[in-house]
Formats: structure tokens, C-alpha cells, sequence
């Protein structure tokens, strides 16, 4: 079993491999994954931007909850 220093330096190291194999990315398939999270992530923001553009959170109760989900097969 491992001690906490060295489970905590594994995690670290496969931490900073992931990241450094984002930020370099060696092969075409790499890149192209890259370049797709990169734009997934603009449009992410850019969506939260629209639709959350005075910061506030959108109030949920369990009436929105049972509209958008619909009522159960069981209960039809």
C-alpha cells in the first residue's frame, strides 16, 4: 500500500502529464481533440453568458421540476 505522500505525488504527476499533454499536444488526433474541447468550452461560456447575463440563477422548484420532466408512466 502506499503512503499518502506518494499517492498524493502519483496524482500530481499524472496531473501535470495530463496537462502538459493538453497544452502540447504531439500527434493530429491529439490536436484535434484539443481544438474541440477548446471550442466546446468558448461555447459553454458563451451560452452561460447569454443566458445567465445579470448573474443570476434560475429559480427551481418541484412545479418546473415535474413540467419539464413530465409526470411518471406509472401515473398515465
Amino acid at each position: 500500500m502506499q503512503t499518502g505522500e506518494s499517492f498524493l505525488g502519483a496524482i500530481l504527476s499524472s496531473l501535470a502529464a495530463f496537462i502538459a499533454a493538453g497544452a502540447r499536444p504531439r500527434t493530429p488526433l491529439a490536436k484535434a481533440i484539443v481544438l474541440v474541447l477548446v471550442i466546446k468550452l468558448i461555447g459553454i461560456a458563451g451560452i452561460k453568458a447569454f443566458m445567465f447575463a445579470d448573474s443570476t440563477r434560475p429559480i427551481v422548484d418541484a412545479t418546473s421540476m415535474a413540467r419539464v420532466i413530465g409526470l411518471p408512466t406509472s401515473l398515465r
